[in-house]
Formats: C-alpha cells, sequence, structure tokens
C-alpha cells in the first residue's frame, strides 16, 4: 500500500500520517534499548491491519486472527497458532499480537512478511492447499501446516526474511513495506519464483 494511501490520524490541528507514527513507535524501539512493547505498538499494528491478506488466517482463513507466526512474517488465528506452536521455535515463532512482548525485530518482520506474501509463495512452491503433492498426499487444512513449514522451501522463506530484517534495520528510519523494497530487491517478493 502506498504512503499515500495510508489513513492519518489527527492530533489536534495536526494530521499524522500512520506511516510516520509506526516509524516514530519503531525508532522508539530502535533508541531505547529497554523499550518492549507489551502488545504489539498501535501504529504499527494499524499498519499491520493494512497489509494484503492479513486480515485472515494465513493457514485456514479464519477471519481476524490475533496470533503471528514471527518467522514467516504472517498472521494466524489460536488454532493455528497451536499447530505452528507444535513445530517448535526453530520452524515457527508464534507470539500473540496483544499478550506477548515484542522486539523491534520482530514487529518489522511482521510488517515486511504478510499473509498474502506468504500464501503467494507457497503457491509458487506448489504449497498451497490446492496443489500440493507431498510425499504421495494431498495437503489438507488439516495436515497443511505439518507438511509444507518443515519443506526447504519455508526454509528459504524464513532465512530471507531473517536477513530482510536485518537490511531493513540497517537502514534508518522506517519508511514502510514499499520504499524498503525500492531501496534492496526484496528476496521474497514476485519476482523470485524459483528456489534452487
Amino acid at each position: 500500500m502506498a504512503p499515500a494511501a495510508i489513513h492519518n490520524k489527527d492530533y489536534g490541528d495536526v494530521s499524522v500520517p500512520l506511516l510516520d507514527m509506526a516509524s516514530a513507535e519503531i525508532e522508539r524501539m530502535r533508541t531505547d534499548k529497554e523499550t518492549a512493547y507489551h502488545s504489539f505498538p498501535p501504529a504499527c499494528l494499524a499498519l499491520l491491519k493494512q497489509v494484503d491478506g492479513n486480515h485472515r488466517c494465513v493457514d485456514c482463513g479464519v477471519s481476524a486472527p490475533q496470533w503471528a507466526t514471527v518467522s514467516f512474517g504472517a498472521l494466524l488465528c489460536l488454532q493455528c497458532s497451536g499447530h505452528h506452536r507444535s513445530l517448535g521455535v526453530q520452524v515457527s515463532c508464534v507470539r500473540s499480537i496483544s499478550m506477548d512482548e515484542w522486539s523491534l525485530a520482530q514487529v518489522v518482520a511482521m510488517l515486511e512478511g504478510g499473509n498474502s506474501q506468504l500464501y503467494g509463495f507457497f503457491s509458487r512452491h506448489a504449497l498451497s492447499v490446492e496443489a500440493c503433492p507431498a510425499a504421495g498426499k494431498r495437503v489438507t487444512k488439516d495436515n497443511v501446516v505439518r507438511l509444507r513449514y518443515k519443506t526447504k522451501a519455508a526454509e528459504f522463506y524464513r532465512q530471507q526474511m531473517e536477513m530482510h530484517v536485518v537490511n531493513v534495520l540497517t537502514n534508518s528510519p522506517y519508511r514502510g513495506r514499499e520504499m524498503s523494497r525500492r531501496l534492496r530487491h526484496h528476496p521474497l517478493d514476485k519476482r523470485n519464483s524459483t528456489v534452487e
């Protein structure tokens, strides 16, 4: 979403764009190492909800997900978050949007990820519910988490996400998804459609 499309919030006589408020929250976290939000920072959360596909759980499609897989930068429902927890933190680091503390890198991973981006990646690699043959089985809503998140493609996605977050954090201040993709080719965007 382009910065011009982001809704503004009024503070008295001053109208502050949401992206600027989120950037200020991120910069506050960057400069004050003691700062940890006890839930997802409010302006960042508003931006997160505007990311394509984030209005539904990435795995089952339930609306208004309140959990996150930080490793993949995607939002999950409560039930799917339990499936992700069972994979272990080496595969999927799960956080509650409202009940867990969030670090700077975790917040940026969520803002730079997104459910549509992850689902598109899985679709391109035949790991969607509709197209995935895995060990002679079709992926269903019941086994999708066990199968696709343990693939080499998913491992590649996690690694690229980690590297991308590091790159975004070296460029301050945070100016949003589009700017970080302009500054450096995003390894997970649609242009990268093959895994070797």
